[in-house]
């Protein structure tokens, strides 16, 4: 094959497949990472995904960047001290296109829908915007000890992503209460 076809080649699978997508996807690992797990294993199965420890391990906390659906994410992750994971957080950074976080977003509140039962998304004040803007959530609950929260907050659409969970516009948080610490908000 010439240089001039193989470059034409590798010019085409880009525009088709963009880099990013050839890049490890930590998703899956993050969805099947189960409660009770322990530290070790949760970090394990993460970074054999791709995801890198951004902290250490302190206070029953572990905290990874990585990718989801192909998009920088910052995964979260707490651990009851016996018992094991259970929180676990995704905050995905925006795509820049307001229409695209808007797809991911719907996309996710379709499946969890279809799975778990509709619920209703609310609009909620955005504590941190002094505008007065709003957040877009939803929350299911497929069992009495599990909760998973939804939201999307459109302000943050167009900002760049930095390290700070709460600059993302997309959060996916699974909480398993039966662990919880009364008092203690995780």
């Amino acid at each position: 094959m010439s240089a001039l076809k193989r470059l034409l080649l590798a010019a085409l699978l880009c525009a088709v497949f963009p880099v990013s997508a050839w890049a490890n996807d930590s998703a899956e690992a993050f969805m099947s990472v189960t409660f009770g797990l322990s530290v070790a294993r949760t970090q394990k199965r993460m970074e054999q995904s791709g995801a890198t420890a951004s902290d250490y391990v302190r206070q029953g906390q572990l905290s990874m960047k990585g990718s989801f659906e192909y998009r920088s994410a910052i995964f979260a992750f707490r651990f009851h001290a016996k018992k094991g994971l259970n929180h676990k957080a995704v905050y995905i950074a925006s795509a820049g296109d307001a229409g695209a976080d808007r797809a991911l977003y719907d996309a996710f509140r379709e499946a969890y829908n279809t799975r778990f039962g509709v619920v209703e998304e609310r609009a909620t004040p955005d504590l941190r915007d002094k505008k007065g803007g709003l957040v877009l959530r939803s929350a299911w609950k497929p069992d009495k000890d599990t909760i998973i929260s939804l939201s999307y907050n459109p302000a943050l659409t167009n900002r760049l992503p930095n390290d700070s969970p709460v600059s993302r516009p997309v959060h996916l948080i699974y909480n398993y209460t039966k662990w919880n610490t009364p008092g203690v908000n995780p």
